[in-house]
């Protein structure tokens, strides 16, 4: 009797426990669930911790709630100003409307399929409206000697200015409410041109490189010629300001000799009047001059006077030399 007692109380435990774990589902947190009654979605369920279902009728899906990563395949297109890329591109998206995601997408790996059509579709559809060099640059400042960048119209400009916009109609493109998913981010994780024309590109680009160096090396000299023409031009003024100080300087000295000689000559005359006459001298007469002179004339009077002091020899009158 016991022994029953025992059987049917541990069948009785062992069915609760079926029946509760049954009815009993835990959500984690970054999962969410849908619960199904015979396979038909009739609830979901986003909050984290323990809940409850019908046993036996029900059943509980778990989907991701976290952001899920997409990673499309290269693909080969072209751009706006006809060059061909090969653009690989990656994404993350997640599952905002779980039920409707459930019911039209059901799996994570429908949803990557999903992703796949319209994220390249989007992809292919922007950069056929750009230029290559917004997909490849990261912003929008202004590029100096570009050559296409130059060429480029205004119209060209409000299309695009730089990778970030291409991304950024990328996301905006592509809408994914109608499968109860979000995409959250777009980025372009490679560009290279198809190997076809990948030498040609190049040999564009060494020109290209090769122009704006010549272009710099000709900016530079002539901002080297309007240095030194400047340079120049300073000299010369500093040059004439030397020059005309110089000569006031000269003027000046020249004035007060003038002056000083003046006065000199005010307060001796006789003194420097001999003192001139002996400069006449020392300037006429050198060792192989010959001079004749009168007898009146002033020079032959000084030489005779200075001479009959010193010495009884005389000099003839018609040749002294």
């Amino acid at each position: 009797m016991k022994a029953r007692i025992f059987t049917a109380t541990l069948a009785t435990l062992s069915g609760a426990a079926i029946v509760l774990l049954s009815s009993t589902f835990v959500v984690e947190e970054g999962t969410q669930v849908i619960v199904t009654e015979f396979g038909k979605p009739v609830d979901d369920v986003q909050t984290s911790g323990l809940h409850f279902k019908t046993p036996f009728i029900q059943e509980a899906y778990y989907l991701e709630k976290r952001l899920l990563p997409w990673d499309g395949s290269p693909e080969s297109m072209q751009t706006k100003d006809k060059k061909r890329i090969d653009i690989d591109v990656w994404a993350r998206w997640r599952i905002s409307d779980p039920m409707t995601f459930f019911v039209k997408v059901r799996t994570e790996a429908h949803g990557q399929k999903i992703l796949d059509d319209l994220v390249d579709s989007a992809v292919r559809d922007v950069v056929a409206r750009h230029n290559l060099i917004d997909v490849v640059r990261k912003s929008n400042a202004e590029l100096i000697y570009e050559t296409e960048e130059l060429e480029r119209t205004e119209a060209d400009m409000v299309a695009g200015n730089g990778r970030d916009d291409v991304e950024e109609e990328i996301l905006s493109g592509v809408d994914l409410k109608e499968y109860g998913m979000e995409l959250v981010r777009v980025r372009i994780k490679r560009v290279n041109y198809v190997a076809s024309v990948r030498a040609t590109v190049y040999s564009r680009m060494i020109s290209e490189r090769l122009k704006i160096a010549k272009l710099y090396e000709s900016e530079a000299l002539e901002e080297q010629n309007r240095i030194l023409g400047q340079t120049q031009k300073e000299l010369d003024q500093i040059e004439g300001e030397m020059e005309q100080k110089s000569a006031e300087i000269r003027g000046e000295a020249d004035a007060q000799v003038i002056q000083l000689t003046a006065e000199a000559y005010g307060k001796s005359p006789e003194f420097y009047e001999f003192l001139r006459r002996l400069e006449v001298l020392k300037t006429t007469l050198k060792s192989d001059t010959r001079l004749i002179l009168s007898t009146d004339s002033d020079l032959f009077g000084m030489l005779k006077a200075s001479g009959s002091s010193e010495s009884a020899t005389m000099l003839p009158p018609q040749r002294i030399p």
